[in-house]
Order: C-alpha cells, then sequence, then structure tokens
C-alpha cells in the first residue's frame, strides 16, 4: 500500500508539474501575442517620429538658407553704403565744396588734407546652400523578440581611481606592489620615495604613519627596489628614516606579511609596532621581541580591485591555468615568475581570464584568495597531482567570493592600538517595502530575519492594516522601526512615502511577495566596496512561477547596465531620493531606472544568487528576456 500510495504521490505531482507548464506555455504564448502587438505599436511610433526628425530637418535647412539670404542682403546693403561714403569722402566732392566757399585758403587745404577712407566690406566666405526636399521616410519594421539588456556603461574591468577610504590619513609606504594595490584606497599613500630623498617626502607629505612591509626581491618588489639594501641591513637608511619619522611623531608600522621571523627581525626592531598575518606568528614576535606592541594583519583583499567585474575579452571556457607545485614542477600564474616584467594591473587582468585555476599544495594563500575575490574557480589539490576528473572538484566561484575578507575593517583596530584616528563611514542600512495584507508582512518579516546582515532601520507602509499590529509583528527583528498606515495607494507612491521617512546611508528595497537568501543583504553592500555604483541589484534572477522556475536576462551579471529588478535595488539615499518612486504599481522600476538613465546615474548588475522573484501569473517585462530553467527548488536557489 505504501508503494501504491507513493506512485499515486508521484503521479500527482507530475500532474501538477505538466499543468503548471502547460499554464506557464499559454501564458508564454500570450505575452509573445502582446509584444507583437506592443512591437507594431512601437514601430508606427519610430515611424511617425523619423517623419517628424526628418520635417524638423527640411525647416532647419529651410531656416538656413534664409539666414544665409540675409546675410547676403546685409553685405550688398553695406557695399551700397561704403560706395557711398566713398564718393562723399573724395577728394574731388571736397574740392567742389571748397570752391563753393570762394575761400582760396580752403581750397589749398582741401588740396593738401589726406582723403581716409575705411576698407570695402568683404563677401561672407560660405555659399548658400540649396533647399533639399522633404524625404520620404521609410517604415519602420515591426521587432517581435521581447526587451533585451540595454547597453551597458562598462562592462570590462579596468583599475580604477579613489575614492580613498580614510582620505584624511597619509602613510608613507614601503610596500611591494601587490600590497600598494592593497592599500592604495585606504589612505592616502605615498611610496614614491628612496634613500636618497625621504627627507624631501617627510616634509612636502607630512605623514602620519610609516608603513613599512618586509619586502623580497622579485618582480614585484615595491619602491624602484631602493630599500631592499637597507631592509636587508646593508645600509643605515632605513634606521634613519625610522629615527627621524619618531622625532616628528609619526608612527611607525612593521608588516612581516612573508619570510622568516629570524631574517626581518633586524628591521622590525626598530618599529614602534609590528604586525604579522597570523595569531601564531604574533606570538613569534612578542616572544622575539619581548613587548607586545604586535598585532595581526592577516592577508586580505582589496575590493575595489580583487573583484568580480570580468576582463575585456571575458573568461576562456577552455582555459586552465596551474599556480604552484604540480607534477613535479613550479607552474607560476602570470606575473608570479621570477622573471615576469608584467604590471600588478596586468595579473589582476590575468586573474579573471581562466575558467580554472589549478593550485598545488605549495601555492601562495595570498593570491589565491585574490583569484577567488576575482570570481574564478580554484580547485586547491591536497596532492602532487591533479585528478582524473574536474567535475565538481572546485567550490561555487560565489561561495568562494563571499568566504574573501576585505583589508578594510581589519585596520580600523590597527590604527586605534596605534593611536591615530580611523574614521569611516558605517553603512547604515534602511530597508522600506509596503505590505497589502497579514500574510504580506509575515512572510517580509521572515526574510527580513533569516539575513545575516540586517538593515539598522526598517519602514513599512502599511495599507490598511493597524500600525500597532504592524509594529508588534517587528519587534522581534530588533531593528530600529518606523510605520505609516495608509489607505489605498500604488506601490510606487507607498514605497515614495517609505523613501521619504527613511535616513541611512543605503536604502534596500524588499518585496513581501519575493525570496530573499540569508546572505542577500550581505553580499550586496560589497558591490559598493567595489564599484562606484550610485544602484545595485540583479539584471539576472530567478523568477518562480505557474510551478516552473524562470532565469531572467542572462549572461547580464557583474555588469554596468542601465536597469535592474525592482525587488532587488540597494542604493545610496540621497541619488535615489533624488529620483524618487513613480505613483504607478506595475513597472514602477522600470520608471526609475528610466530617470536613472536620464540623470546618468551609474547602475551595476550583481550576481543572480540569493533572490527570487516570485509571481502568481507571468505578466510584465520580467519575463520578455527570461528561460525556462525547470523545476528547480526556489528555496534552493534563494539561499545561495
Amino acid at each position: 500500500m505504501s508503494e501504491l500510495e507513493s506512485v499515486r504521490q508521484a503521479l500527482a505531482q507530475a500532474v501538477e508539474q505538466a499543468a503548471g507548464a502547460a499554464e506557464l506555455a499559454r501564458l508564454l504564448v500570450d505575452y509573445q501575442a502582446r509584444l507583437d502587438e506592443a512591437a507594431r505599436t512601437e514601430a508606427d511610433a519610430l515611424t511617425r517620429a523619423k517623419a517628424a526628425e526628418a520635417r524638423l530637418k527640411a525647416v532647419e535647412r529651410q531656416a538656413a538658407q534664409l539666414a544665409k539670404n540675409l546675410a547676403e542682403q546685409r553685405y550688398q546693403t553695406e557695399v551700397a553704403q561704403w560706395k557711398l561714403e566713398s564718393v562723399q569722402s573724395s577728394r574731388w566732392s571736397q574740392l567742389g565744396d571748397a570752391i563753393q566757399t570762394k575761400n582760396p585758403g580752403t581750397v589749398a587745404r582741401t588740396l593738401k588734407a589726406p582723403v581716409k577712407k575705411r576698407p570695402a566690406p568683404k563677401r561672407s566666405d560660405f555659399t548658400p546652400d540649396p533647399v533639399v526636399p522633404e524625404a520620404t521616410v521609410p517604415a519602420v519594421a515591426p521587432d517581435p523578440r521581447g526587451p533585451g539588456v540595454s547597453t551597458p556603461l562598462a562592462e570590462s574591468f579596468v583599475v580604477p581611481k579613489g575614492p580613498l577610504v580614510r582620505p584624511y590619513l597619509t602613510v608613507a609606504a614601503i610596500v611591494d606592489r601587490q600590497t600598494e594595490a592593497l592599500m592604495r584606497y585606504e589612505w592616502r599613500q605615498v611610496t614614491n620615495f628612496g634613500p636618497e630623498n625621504w627627507q624631501t617626502m617627510l616634509e612636502e607629505h607630512q605623514p602620519h604613519v610609516l608603513f613599512v612591509e618586509s619586502v623580497r626581491p622579485g618582480p614585484r618588489q615595491g619602491n624602484g627596489g631602493r630599500w631592499l639594501e637597507a631592509l636587508e641591513g646593508q645600509s643605515r637608511a632605513l634606521r634613519d628614516l625610522v629615527e627621524a619619522c619618531k622625532k616628528r611623531g609619526v608612527k611607525t608600522v612593521f608588516w612581516h606579511s612573508s619570510g622568516s621571523v629570524g631574517k626581518a627581525f633586524p628591521a622590525a626592531e626598530l618599529f614602534e609596532y609590528v604586525l604579522a598575518t597570523t595569531e601564531a606568528r604574533a606570538r613569534e614576535w612578542r616572544s622575539a621581541l619581548r613587548h607586545d606592541r604586535v598585532g595581526v594583519l592577516p592577508h586580505t583583499v582589496q575590493p575595489r580591485v580583487h573583484n568580480q567585474i570580468p576582463a575585456l575579452d571575458g573568461r576562456s571556457p577552455a582555459e586552465i591555468r596551474t599556480l604552484g607545485l604540480v607534477d613535479g614542477e613550479w607552474q607560476p600564474l602570470i606575473g608570479q615568475s621570477s622573471t615576469d616584467k608584467s604590471t600588478y594591473d596586468d595579473v589582476l587582468t590575468a586573474y579573471r581570464q581562466p575558467a580554472l585555476v589549478i593550485a598545488g599544495v605549495d601555492a601562495d594563500p595570498r593570491v589565491i584568495a585574490e583569484i577567488e575575490a576575482c570570481g574564478t574557480p580554484v580547485l586547491r589539490l591536497t596532492g602532487t597531482k591533479p585528478p582524473e576528473t574536474l567535475d565538481g572538484a572546485a567550490p561555487h566561484p560565489h561561495l568562494a567570493w563571499r568566504a574573501t575578507t576585505a583589508v578594510t575593517p581589519f585596520l580600523d583596530p590597527i590604527m586605534d592600538t596605534i593611536g591615530v584616528p580611523s574614521v569611516r563611514n558605517d553603512a547604515v542600512v534602511s530597508a522600506i517595502a509596503t505590505v497589502a495584507s497579514a500574510r504580506e508582512l509575515d512572510h517580509l518579516v521572515t526574510q527580513l530575519a533569516r539575513q545575516h546582515r540586517r538593515p539598522e532601520q526598517l519602514v513599512i507602509v502599511a495599507d490598511g492594516l493597524d500600525a500597532g499590529l504592524v509594529e508588534k509583528s517587528l519587534q522581534p527583528l530588533g531593528v530600529d522601526t518606523v510605520v505609516r498606515s495608509t489607505g489605498p495607494l500604488t506601490r510606487g507612491a507607498a514605497l515614495d512615502r517609505a523613501l521619504r521617512l527613511a535616513d541611512g546611508d543605503y536604502i534596500a528595497v524588499f518585496d513581501p511577495r519575493d525570496l530573499y537568501g540569508e546572505h542577500y543583504l550581505a553580499d550586496a553592500l560589497r558591490h559598493f566596496a567595489s564599484t562606484d555604483a550610485d544602484i545595485v541589484g540583479k539584471a539576472s534572477c530567478y523568477i518562480k512561477v505557474a510551478g516552473a522556475t524562470l532565469l531572467r536576462q542572462p549572461g547580464t551579471e557583474h555588469r554596468f547596465l542601465a536597469e535592474v529588478a525592482g525587488g532587488t535595488l540597494l542604493a545610496r539615499r540621497q541619488p535615489l531620493q533624488d529620483l524618487g518612486f513613480a505613483d504607478i504599481t506595475d513597472d514602477w522600476d522600470e520608471v526609475l531606472m528610466r530617470q536613472a538613465r536620464a540623470d546618468s546615474i551609474r547602475v551595476y548588475s550583481a550576481d543572480r544568487y540569493s533572490y527570487v522573484c516570485v509571481r502568481a501569473i507571468a505578466e510584465g517585462r520580467l519575463f520578455g528576456s527570461a528561460t525556462l530553467e525547470g523545476y528547480v527548488p526556489a528555496e534552493s536557489l534563494a539561499l545561495l
């Protein structure tokens, strides 16, 4: 009986799925018909617009012709006036007037006086253009395809400039090129100095901190390699620099990033503070230095350069690179060999090109973290040979990216320890939403409660719900809440009201119908550290409708685009308040994105994960560029 019951359940589920697929197919056919009608309407509008544009151009040409004719007429008038003045000012005309006076002296003076004439006017250099008759505009053919992705503002990786996390802080740094890129956005960094001109550097830049790394010879040595001898104790240049900094009150910090403690000890003992990469190494340094002014600065990444923005040519699907000791041979990635002359910017681009990187057991963990932060899958070997098959061997690149840590928060306690102020924006987030039923309210609370990084403020506009009951439902979240109970409002108008009540640095729009993974908000916030976008969202996302799951706009991840889905909006507050939300229920986000394009506001499309758009029926522009992904559980997609 149990087997029969399971068969019945399987059949019922299959029938339900088939019915859902049939309904989805019907809805897609209906949507395609509406797309065809919209395409015809759009084609007619484009035809009329082009005809109007052609008429406008003809009128402009006629106006130009009239202006040129007028200029010619003015020229002819000026020539006639000049001729008249020439006749009047000629010597014979003046002599005639003098003779009529019957005064010999006047006649003599007239004969001796020079004749003054102004230069003749010149014809305009241009010639009139012929009047072109109005051209016939061909009709625009209808395009039945669904709305596609707008042209990206920029879609390839380039090493960015600024802004700085701590613009008030100046740091004189002796570091390698890898660390220079890691720290260049954390403070105002000065590296162009050596043993011959450090005194001038101190006078001109007046740094607050001297930050020195245990730099080793090689292709990544910093400061032009001018400090290598001093770091190895072969000259007094480093000792003199540290002593001069101490006299000026400049804090001195030494970071032991690699190598042995014994080799770095002579240089490290000169400094007030020493940093190690792990707590175990910090204990070694405390024992060697016999003081506790030792902290930890682990190997981390810089989101401004280590991010998932693709390289110019994208990834090569078949390219696999190796790093470290594999099959008994050392396999360097680009920029790792001792003879490589490429810049670190080239290395950052190379991180984004292969489809997979195989890392040996002795591969540099710092390089591995940077590669994973760039969204490239890394297969870490436990032995000296790669496995027979690579299917499923590497972790998901999105999860590997999420596991990497940025350098910014690690520097805050270090600055506090050495006595240098560290003030930066803590990124307060206000979540806004509008709910129209108790069911939507409960669902919204569930999605917010599961967030690994919760917003500091929640602003809800409730349609027809008692404000007291809404506030009571929100108490378990433990965040500051603002609730406004109103009558019927469009979704856009309600969100706009919530937006005006929010006061966080960032505004996150939550749709009470959709699913949000626990890392949704934390992942979205990280993209503001890696881009200069004002709005972050998802152009590519999963849609759950009629029992099936669709993927909207595949191939639009990690790019600057012109639009993202409204339920995924996370924006800086001031630009979003300047835009506002339109007073409509459907496609309010489309109006917002159109206004953002008009105002040249940067919009970044992040990954597809941690969010599922849930709709009862297939309607609206969300489905115009969606592809059927099969019956994938939406909950598992949201939690990735």
